[in-house]
């Protein structure tokens, strides 16, 4: 056995007692603990690996904007400053819309607005997305009350949203990460689905790098203990659901500790302070 190997079975030994001392699977099953995998960094000639520290994780309460960014053009409704007309086939009619063109800065892809997506969201770092008329469940906000003008609206109370798994990526490592809807219907796979932590292309700050999150699933190994050949399966795919985050969106869209019971306690914290 290699000596960087010996190190690296050390390193994993103290892993696995810093995160049984944490208790970050919280169960009754009496499960065997499985070896974490390694994570494979992209982009380099040797292979080169990291370990990951595990951390609990679920939505927090935060702050957006919204606005509507599409509306049909008509005689009581002209063409506003800011808006593009665009044409739309609706129930076999071709009819002119004002709609909004942008980017996203935080994934770098362009988007535009239309009859079935007509609100965008701007996010807590300045991230811009049109969204169907069903994702303003999400947010304390009637759908009559959103007009062209920005309207800031807080998310839902987050206390029943589920628990997940997170891990940072350093900010010098890149970890590949292939998403569920890199998986599509007919058979084939979109790469543009693969995300990879740390991109350069994003124009928002990591600050001190990504994470993966994904769902926790009682009884079962969390996702990044799983083999970088069974992550990338459609089927593991599905049922973890495995996304990365940016690191200044996980601050700012999440609650993350060791335990449970720190980020119910910081939520609690939250809402007291709001309430006075």
């Amino acid at each position: 056995m290699k000596k960087n190997e010996k190190e690296l079975i050390k390193k994993y030994e103290e892993f696995l007692e810093k995160i049984e001392s944490v208790k970050y699977v919280e169960s009754d099953c009496n499960i065997e603990r499985k070896l974490p995998s390694l994570f494979e960094v992209e982009g380099s000639d040797e292979k080169e690996y990291y370990i990951p520290d595990f951390e609990w994780c679920r939505k927090a309460k935060y702050n957006v904007q919204i606005e509507k960014a599409c509306y049909k053009i008509d005689e009581e409704h002209a063409l506003l400053d800011g808006f593009v007309e665009k044409e739309f086939e609706r129930d076999g009619v071709i009819e002119k819309y004002a709609v909004k063109c942008g980017t996203n800065e935080l994934e770098q892809n362009s988007w535009v607005t239309n009859p079935d997506r007509p609100y965008v969201i701007t996010g807590t770092v300045g991230e811009r997305w049109p969204v169907k008329p069903s994702n303003i469940s999400a947010y304390d906000v009637k759908e009559e009350d959103i007009t062209i003008s920005p309207l800031t609206v807080s998310t839902k109370d987050p206390s029943n949203q589920e628990f997940m798994i997170a891990v940072r990526i350093p900010l010098d490592k890149k970890v590949k990460v292939v998403t569920k809807w890199a998986f599509k219907d007919d058979g084939s796979f979109d790469e543009s689905q693969v995300l990879i932590s740390n991109s350069e292309e994003s124009k928002v700050s990591h600050l001190n790098g990504d994470y993966i999150v994904a769902k926790y699933i009682e009884c079962k190994p969390a996702y990044m203990e799983l083999s970088e050949e069974v992550r990338n399966t459609k089927e593991i795919a599905s049922l973890y659901s495995p996304r990365i985050i940016n690191g200044s969106v996980m601050e700012t869209t999440y609650d993350h500790a060791k335990t449970k019971e720190q980020i119910i306690n910081k939520y609690k914290k939250k809402t007291l302070i709001l309430e006075q």
